[in-house]
């Protein structure tokens, strides 16, 4: 019974960070080029309901990944070695837990501000305020930017659990 939790855990921990990276991609890739892409106006209607939605499910994924991966290493038996730091094992979980919680923390402190100044500013823009009209496009390009950066870091956790598996 013991093996089969282990596996329903790390199964769970293994989707549940698919999800978080893949929606990263896919909100960074394709969600906020096609938004920029589309009118003011169009933008202005749909972000109210969309950002909200987009936060709810990419910070619920990000704690799932995070709760499962540190109920892993109590059911994985090898809690312990995180503690020695003397295996390649505990050195990838190490910096697969500090990569993970950094940019879940980041995300909650900048992108989740930004997008929703993104929201407030939004209608200002599409009723032909200038300063909102300005100011959008930058929001958005800091957004893009950290974007790309929580992308790298996202690689970077996957290559540290690949890492861990193999050690």
């Amino acid at each position: 019974m013991d093996a089969v939790f282990r596996i329903g855990v790390q199964w769970l921990h293994v989707t549940a960070g698919v999800l978080w990276i893949g929606g990263g991609f896919y909100t960074i890739l394709v969600q906020l080029p096609a938004l920029l892409a589309s009118p003011p106006a169009a933008r202005g209607a749909i972000m109210p309901t969309l950002v909200p939605r987009q936060f709810r499910y990419i910070f619920r994924v990000a704690e799932f990944t995070i709760l499962t991966g540190l109920l892993n290493l109590f059911a994985s038996g090898r809690a312990q070695e995180l503690t020695r730091l003397d295996t390649r094992w505990s050195w990838a979980i190490l910096t697969g837990i500090i990569l993970a919680v950094g940019i879940y923390a980041f995300t909650r402190a900048t992108i989740a501000r930004w997008a929703y100044r993104l929201v407030e500013i939004g209608p200002r823009a599409a009723g032909g305020e200038t300063a909102a009209a300005v100011e959008m496009p930058l929001l958005a390009g800091r957004i893009r930017r950290f974007g790309y950066i929580q992308l790298l870091v996202g690689a970077l956790i996957i290559l540290a659990m690949v890492t861990a598996r193999f050690s």
